[in-house]
């Protein structure tokens, strides 16, 4: 992980009885894994009980049964560990819009005014690793040769594969960006800016025509949940 900034993120991953929480679907498996300094260091794996079913379509996928929720935390109990766990570190999700939906929803009460800062390794990898056929997590590691223990659609083997995703971009950003510049702030602007300029944008970062030049893709502003990752 040499290529990811100094600081903490957390590389957050929910499994969940469907897709959206206004239609009611709830998280049932939860992946937060560290990454301090570039190194990985705890992660906070639970299975959560919503008290709800876990459907047979969303059982296909994941494996996850409803009994094996029996005993597992509430939700009001996984989602203030979560809470407390990430703080206020920067996320690190793959399709962030989904998992963010989901921790602003179930984790509401327990965020105290802290805002959700969120990378999107999807839009991240879009702009590094233009023209590629599929920007799916499944599809993106299996290209760059990333392995994984377990099976995809398990949380904390997606956290798992998108920290060592978010090191490549990473590592690939930093090749077109001043290393003195290369933070989280960087990753977090270049989100937002049109995928056929994000290299020259990284290029020109903090010099002073950089905001004045390059304007943000409006389809980047507000990125919508896609069906699946994978």
């Amino acid at each position: 992980m040499n290529s990811i900034p100094g600081g903490r993120f957390v590389v957050l991953d929910f499994e969940t009885t469907g897709l959206s929480p206004s239609m009611g679907a709830r998280v049932i498996e939860v992946s937060a894994r560290e990454v301090l300094d570039g190194r990985v260091g705890h992660e906070l794996l639970t299975f959560v009980d919503p008290g709800v079913r876990v459907p047979a379509e969303i059982t296909q996928i994941t494996g996850i049964t409803t009994a094996m929720l029996n005993g597992a935390p509430t939700s009001a109990v996984a989602m203030r560990q979560l809470a407390s766990f990430i703080g206020s570190s920067p996320i690190v999700c793959h399709n962030a819009g989904f998992d963010r939906k989901f921790y602003e929803h179930e984790a509401s009460e327990y965020l105290e005014g802290r805002p959700v800062r969120t990378l999107c390794t999807m839009l991240l990898a879009r702009r590094m690793f233009p023209g590629r056929k599929s920007y799916r997590l499944g599809s993106l590691i299996e290209e760059m040769g990333i392995s994984f223990p377990g099976r995809l659609h398990r949380a904390s083997a997606d956290t798992f594969v998108t920290s060592h995703l978010f090191d490549r971009i990473c590592a690939d950003a930093r090749s077109h960006c001043r290393a003195e510049h290369f933070n989280h702030d960087v990753l977090h602007r270049l989100q937002r800016v049109r995928i056929a300029e994000a290299r020259d944008w990284l290029a020109a970062v903090d010099s002073p025509d950089t905001k004045s030049h390059w304007k943000p893709a409006s389809a980047a502003l507000s990125p919508q949940p896609m069906p699946s990752k994978f």
